[in-house]
């Protein structure tokens, strides 16, 4: 929480002057890193490492809600955000189901295909989204 607390407000302004998509793609890293950093932590010292990347999910985080914000219509820019979030709620919702599955597998399991989902799914994101969309 410290991290996230340190870097998201600097991060936003900063975002804002050099670009946003540099930003979003640090936090879709945390979040994919910060899964593996978790079952790879063998000490209180790693897992503190761990949590720090944890923390900076948020460095993107107000870049990507801006850029969600400036894609919808201004007319209808409420409930496009919210049919947003209810899409993405909805599509995630059975990700508990399935990491259930897979922690019968091995506990490790769930960490590491989100890991790997997090990994794919920024790749994509760099590679599709051009700067000026993400600006």
């Amino acid at each position: 929480m410290i991290t996230s607390i340190l870097v998201y407000i600097p991060a936003g302004k900063i975002a804002d002057r050099v670009g946003r998509k540099p930003f979003v793609i640090t936090t879709f890293l945390s979040f994919a890193l910060f899964q593996v950093a978790i079952i790879v932590s063998s000490s209180f010292t790693l897992l503190v490492v761990a949590f720090v990347i944890g923390g900076l999910r948020e460095i993107g985080e107000p870049a990507r809600k801006a850029m969600i914000v400036d894609f919808a219509n201004e007319n209808v820019r409420a409930r496009s955000i919210g049919l947003y979030y209810l899409v993405r709620s909805l599509s995630i919702t059975p990700a508990a189901v399935l990491g259930g599955l897979l922690w019968k597998i091995t506990p490790a399991a769930p960490f590491v295909i989100a890991g790997i989902i997090g990994i794919l799914g920024t790749l994509v994101f760099a590679a599709t989204v051009e700067e000026s969309y993400a600006s």
